[in-house]
């Protein structure tokens, strides 16, 4: 059943650890929760947010004024398809729980996207990826609530249009992610193509099966991301920028060999190389926000720190990077309204 909370801070929600009170938080276990927290925020004319482990989300320090909906719809089954696997997982259970679980069946698709918090939920709203792979190389299809209208629909993976960090979902935001349908495979090649995995291998790692990749990036992602249980971080804050080839042969002009990587509308390159090698912002710091120093991609914030110190040190180094190299930068972290 669904319960509803008044005045929660939403510093408790976040990974972030910013935010002032939310006026409701209604957590939701089941559709017809959600369904009613939906009609609850109608009843009082109220807008409504989705919320799922608070981790690519940058709240404000005045908090928001309407519904925060939590995810909490759980459950994961698997139903096996001669060589493949359809992995359903209600939006609410926690992406790397899935992974794991994955992993124990020996399933292969998923062990590159170890470690990364949230819930599965959210997986596809921001199509995450890591480590040479993305949620689209195996997501089958999305089950939708329609805010607007009540209904369910089931979207296939290319009615989800996901790119990079993007999907239909933040387009239209009425559409309300229930489950999450992956097919995984019985048989897997290791992708190991990323730096981080080729040197773990080099050093002497086990990369031979889901189970031991995913451990491997797991302890690659504890070397270069804040520790949750000390300070606050929402992961890498940034994307990595898409230039067109005549803008990556000016930067290339400019900084010289700059590490790239093909993309369908240009050439992807590392905002890190950008922020370390060519801003030297390595661990830079502004009051209690700072860029990691393992990660400069990666924004931390200190215990004592605010929703206005992380916006800003982000404004601060998207100048900087717009200033040195023309380029401006997006966001991956989300900024939540206030009502």
């Amino acid at each position: 059943m669904m319960t509803i909370q008044e005045h929660v801070p939403l510093a408790s929600l976040t990974t972030l650890r910013v935010g002032g009170p939310a006026s409701y938080v209604a957590t939701c276990t089941s559709v017809e929760d959600v369904r009613t927290a939906l009609a609850f925020a109608k009843d009082h004319t109220l807008s409504y947010y989705l919320l799922g482990g608070g981790s690519n989300v940058l709240a404000s320090d005045e908090g928001y004024k309407g519904v925060m909906i939590l995810m909490r719809l759980e459950g994961i089954s698997f139903v096996a398809e001669d060589e493949r696997v359809l992995v359903r997982a209600a939006a609410g259970a926690a992406w790397d729980s899935v992974v794991e679980e994955a992993a124990a069946r020996e399933l292969w698709g998923i062990e590159n996207l170890a470690g990364i918090p949230g819930t599965i939920g959210a997986a596809p709203i921001q199509n995450i990826g890591a480590y040479g792979a993305e949620l689209k190389d195996t997501l089958e299809s999305v089950e939708v609530l329609d805010a607007t209208t009540g209904e369910m629909h089931t979207l296939s993976q290319a009615e989800c249009e996901l790119a990079y960090r993007d999907s239909r979902f933040k387009r239209e935001p009425h559409l309300i992610v229930i489950e999450v349908t992956l097919a995984l495979r019985k048989n897997g090649i290791p992708k190991i193509e990323y730096k981080d995995l080729l040197n773990a291998k080099e050093q002497g790692a086990d990369l031979s099966s889901p189970a031991a990749i995913g451990r491997v990036v797991r302890e690659v992602r504890r070397g270069k991301f804040p520790d949750l249980r000390t300070m606050g971080t929402a992961g890498s804050f940034f994307k990595n920028p898409i230039l067109t080839l005549g803008k990556y042969a000016a930067l290339k002009e400019l900084y010289g060999e700059v590490p790239s990587f093909p993309h369908p509308h240009g050439i992807k390159i590392p905002l890190a190389f950008v922020l370390d090698r060519v801003l030297n912002l390595r661990g830079f710091r502004q009051g209690p926000a700072w860029l990691f120093g393992s990660q400069p991609l990666v924004l931390a914030l200190d215990r004592e720190g605010r929703a206005e110190d992380v916006e800003s040190l982000a404004r601060l180094v998207e100048q900087k990077v717009f200033d040195a190299t023309g380029i401006t930068i997006e966001r991956e972290v989300r900024s939540m309204p206030r009502a």
